[in-house]
């Protein structure tokens, strides 16, 4: 097995990241534990969302986990991503498994998309790239204009279960398939933490191994917000654009965020008014 990564320099704007670049890894790579998300995404729907809904917007679809396990539940996906090589993976995959999955290249600082869902949701720490204030009230106003009247958006981004361990944590995980096993490195830079900001660096890097060979993908450092539990529901409730319904530390509406159910994210859902 290869060597832990190390930590390096200088934070390039996210859509530059290389593990972006290489969605066919970063599919393998994130696989784990989509089955729980998407049952969570339908509970919620069940216990809070319009009736009916059919129409499901993923921002910052990734590889497609998500858009394509909920296709195959029978729900029309249109997944939106920065990464040019992401939205291409989506549409080929979707395509060859004959899923109703619409994919397009969009930035969730700036949504350019159109049209109108019951759902919307962004997991996985994308959430984070909204830096300010003011990015993260205009994305929430952009967000809930796409949904339908009741609309639900789900959240799921990281939040530090000890003070002392802020921008300081590692997560790493590994995932096989087939022949190739991708380990996953998730490192924050303690040493880029702006307290004013609450903004720091963090960064994904891929150890790929496949037969013969070994690889390091390093993506680079990316700046991302520091939001905690009190701050991100004042920011909901003065948006204008939400309530917020639930909060939750695990995929699971059984179980409430607190102190016993903190892990290294934290759920939301929010409902349109």
């Amino acid at each position: 097995a290869a060597a832990e990564p190390g930590l390096p320099g200088s934070a390039p704007a996210m859509n530059q990241s290389t593990v972006y670049r290489h969605p066919r890894y970063y599919a393998i790579g994130y696989r784990w534990n989509t089955g729980v998300e998407c049952d969570f995404i339908e509970a919620c729907l069940k216990a809070y969302g319009p009736a009916s809904a059919s129409r499901l917007l993923d921002i910052g679809c990734g590889a497609g986990r998500h858009a394509m396990e909920l296709a195959r539940r029978g729900w029309r996906l249109t997944g939106v991503d920065v990464s040019p090589e992401m939205v291409a993976f989506v549409q080929e995959e979707s395509k060859q498994a004959n899923l109703p999955v619409t994919a397009v290249v969009d930035d969730l600082r700036r949504l350019s998309l159109r049209g109108t869902y019951d759902a919307a949701f962004c997991f996985m720490d994308t959430f984070r790239f909204l830096l300010t204030n003011e990015e993260i009230a205009a994305h929430l106003r952009t967000v809930a204009n796409l949904l339908a009247p009741g609309g639900l958006y789900l959240t799921d981004f990281w939040v530090p279960a000890q003070w002392d361990k802020i921008g300081n944590e590692i997560h790493q995980w590994e995932q096989t398939e087939g022949d190739t096993t991708v380990r996953v490195f998730y490192l924050q830079h303690p040493e880029s933490v702006d307290p004013i900001s609450q903004t720091f660096d963090d960064e994904l890097v891929f150890v790929v191994e496949e037969p013969g060979s070994t690889q390091e993908i390093r993506g680079g450092p990316t700046r991302t917000r520091l939001l905690l539990p009190q701050e991100f529901q004042a920011l909901v409730e003065s948006s204008g654009a939400f309530s917020l319904r639930s909060t939750h530390g695990e995929f699971d509406l059984a179980k409430p965020l607190n102190r016993s159910t903190l892990s290294w994210r934290m759920i939301s859902v929010l409902q349109k008014h």
